[in-house]
């Protein structure tokens, strides 16, 4: 007998996070470097994987709510990456540039959790 592991919610907001990763391999299709290629379809095939092992329904494609929500949920996740003390893996971070970009940045963070939140209250399909 098999155990679900997944509630419902959980199997639509794991599954939409899949599906829109292969939606972005897909427009990658143009991708020639060989050693890219090979990470694209390892990275597909362990997309795969994890659907079929949790046993996630199969779907033609998030409706444009969950779209909207799981995109939104990204780039905010993101866009905290942007953070002037985060930068100094690139280089020297002027010492004035966390007052001028940081709350531009948490602007946008809450911007992109506004979407997400409303995209929940779009319709389904």
């Amino acid at each position: 007998m098999a155990v679900t592991l997944l509630n419902e919610n959980q199997q639509r907001r794991l599954g939409t996070h899949l599906r829109l990763l292969a939606q972005d391999l897909d427009a990658l299709a143009d991708v020639r470097d060989a050693r890219a290629r090979s990470l694209i379809d390892a990275i597909r095939g362990a997309t795969d994987a994890i659907r079929a092992d949790l046993e996630l329904p199969v779907e033609r494609g998030p409706s444009l709510g969950r779209r909207v929500g799981a995109v939104a949920e990204v780039w905010a996740a993101r866009v905290d990456d942007l953070r002037a003390h985060r930068l100094s893996a690139y280089g020297a971070v002027h010492p004035a540039l966390a007052a001028r970009l940081d709350p531009r940045l948490d602007e946008l963070g809450q911007l992109l959790e506004a979407l997400a939140d409303q995209a929940s209250r779009l319709p389904e399909r």
